[in-house]
């Protein structure tokens, strides 16, 4: 018999049975035609169940595949996903503190690039600023990506933006709802925010060494899943599309418009994506502060340049900046 671990075996009885949905498939026969024991497959079965499948048995104990869960788990994943290389090795967790300190250690050990971690449930979910973000269980997305764009680090705040394109073409997919980026990393609708980014990099003086993307987005909460704290400045893709999502389904989604946004940035840099982040933009024209340590900078938002900055037209004259923390008046 064929040496599998019960994982990889599982996972090759899910392929078998969902290929089918509906249809009734015996356990030895199964085992035969993939060199197991019938003992083999019905654990795999009861292996995959607690993954959280449906799957029935008849009376004879033939199985038949009746519905996949809406979990963050590699198989679900990885079914049908239309990538060519993001999302092709998958590391996914029910906790952890935070998947951008775990894509940050295989980073530095050179895992492929495209690995993606995502996890069900983050106790130190990290936000820029050194904030905290909000990681309630089964509900929402946290995930993070390792790239090895080859650029300087003057040119990786583009990384964020392009993040924030793929993220916005992703909700906008669901319904006509109001989308807008708000830079430098986060994702609005109804101007309330839904996603944030949170870019970390390894670098030499004069190139990058890699990039964790890391992202939170609010897919299924109700207005009553968020604390008091929150309920004013935080929703959700489900309020806003007024419909449940399938989390697996957004994901796969966001990797497909991802790959195609880094690909496009590692082309031609921030010339697209400048003109889709200008589409999308929550602060053209606006008045707004901007704090950069114990400085506040006063302006209209007038642009974002080739580099990724934002760009004020202030009293001083025009200024550009690749970092702050932004307040509309």
């Amino acid at each position: 018999m064929t040496l599998l671990t019960p994982e990889i075996l599982a996972e090759k009885i899910l392929e078998r049975l969902r290929a089918k949905p509906g249809q009734l498939y015996d356990p030895a026969r199964l085992g035969k035609s993939l060199k197991v024991t019938r003992d083999q497959v019905v654990s795999s079965i009861a292996l995959l169940r607690s993954w959280g499948y449906i799957i029935k048995a008849n009376h004879k104990r033939e199985y038949r595949f009746i519905a996949a869960p809406d979990s963050l788990i590699a198989t679900e994943i990885s079914h049908r996903l239309k990538t060519k290389f993001i999302g092709k090795r998958i590391l996914a967790y029910q906790a952890v503190q935070s998947t951008n300190t775990i894509a940050s250690q295989l980073a530095a050990a050179r895992a492929p690039e495209g690995t993606l971690v995502t996890a069900e449930h983050q106790t130190r979910g990290r936000g820029r600023l050194g904030r905290n973000w909000y990681s309630p269980e089964k509900v929402g997305l946290y995930a993070s990506v390792i790239l090895y764009p080859k650029i300087h680090p003057t040119a990786a705040p583009g990384i964020s933006l392009m993040t924030a394109v793929a993220l916005a073409d992703t909700i906008a997919s669901y319904d006509d709802i109001e989308v807008k980026i708000k830079w430098p990393n986060d994702v609005l609708v109804s101007g309330l925010k839904v996603a944030g980014i949170l870019t970390e990099l390894s670098a030499e003086l004069d190139m990058v060494e890699y990039v964790v993307v890391g992202l939170g987005v609010n897919i299924n909460q109700t207005r009553e899943d968020f604390p008091a704290s929150l309920k004013a400045i935080a929703t959700s893709v489900r309020i806003g599309t007024k419909e449940k999502i399938r989390r697996v389904e957004f994901l796969q989604r966001f990797l497909v418009n991802f790959e195609k946004e880094y690909l496009t940035f590692k082309k031609s840099g921030m010339k697209e994506t400048r003109r889709k982040i200008l589409k999308y933009s929550y602060l053209f024209n606006k008045e707004i502060r901007l704090k950069l340590g114990r400085k506040t900078f006063s302006g209209i938002v007038i642009d974002i340049d080739e580099t990724g900055r934002l760009v004020l037209d202030t009293k001083d004259g025009i200024m550009a900046f690749n970092a702050g923390e932004v307040t509309t008046h």
